[in-house]
């Protein structure tokens, strides 16, 4: 009988040993670590932008990132790039530029000029809000337990006018900046003390709290992110 007992239960924490759970990339293990294979991929056909001025990607260049996929399983060293313009992120597999078609999060490093590194993440299957799909792709400023702080990237084609008798068609980018609570709403923002206190009022006492013991400017989005964490941590 004792033997029994104890079978049963070093079969419960080999199960709880074994649950999967919701990590970021940033978080990734070598026992969840699956191959390139793991991820769904689609042959990608982009819109021809030879004539637009500007650039459609988030970086020229394709970066090593980290891909989470259902059930916490992580793809590492993926060369990935973020095109704003049609919302994908696109990986490069055996020479070939795919589209990846479903994702949790992916996450980077992208080291500029003067050598500062900036990290991104993007995220997709928030709620449906302004037309979006939950399949819309966000860059993710801020990312927690109780909170998410989003930026939507958008572009599109604008006549630009020039010194000659003809016009520039150039691309101009946008973003819309969001709150999510994780199981409930996303709603979007505008950068500034009353729209963030307007989203969230079960948090604004504390909102007001962090704001004035980090001196926080929210009219600017690091500011805001910085908030955000603040707001995890508590």
């Amino acid at each position: 009988m004792k033997t029994f007992v104890l079978s049963l239960i070093l079969s419960f924490f080999t199960t709880i040993s074994f649950a999967q759970s919701n990590t970021s990339p940033d978080q990734a293990t070598a026992s969840n670590e699956v191959t390139i294979a793991e991820l769904q991929l689609k042959p990608l056909k982009l819109p021809a932008l030879n004539e637009i001025g500007g650039s459609p990607f988030l970086t020229t260049e394709f970066l090593a990132g980290s891909v989470q996929i259902e059930g916490g399983k992580i793809v590492t060293n993926v060369p990935v790039k973020f095109n704003i313009f049609s919302n994908v992120l696109i990986v490069q597999r055996d020479g070939d530029e795919m589209k990846l078609e479903t994702f949790d999060l992916v996450s980077y490093d992208n080291t500029v000029s003067d050598g500062t590194v900036k990290h991104y993440m993007f995220k997709q299957g928030y709620p449906e809000i302004d037309k979006r799909p939950t399949t819309a792709i966000y860059q993710v400023l801020s990312y927690g337990p109780k909170l998410h702080f989003l930026k939507f990237l958008s572009q599109k084609i604008e006549e630009v006018q020039t010194l000659g008798d003809y016009g520039r068609r150039e691309l101009a980018t946008s973003q819309q900046y969001y709150t999510y609570v994780p199981g409930g709403e996303i709603k979007k923002i505008k950068p500034g003390k009353q729209a963030i206190v307007d989203a969230l009022p079960a948090m604004s006492a504390k909102i007001e709290e962090i704001i004035k013991s980090k001196e926080l400017n929210l009219k600017n989005e690091s500011d805001l992110a910085a908030l955000v964490d603040e707001l995890n941590k508590g």
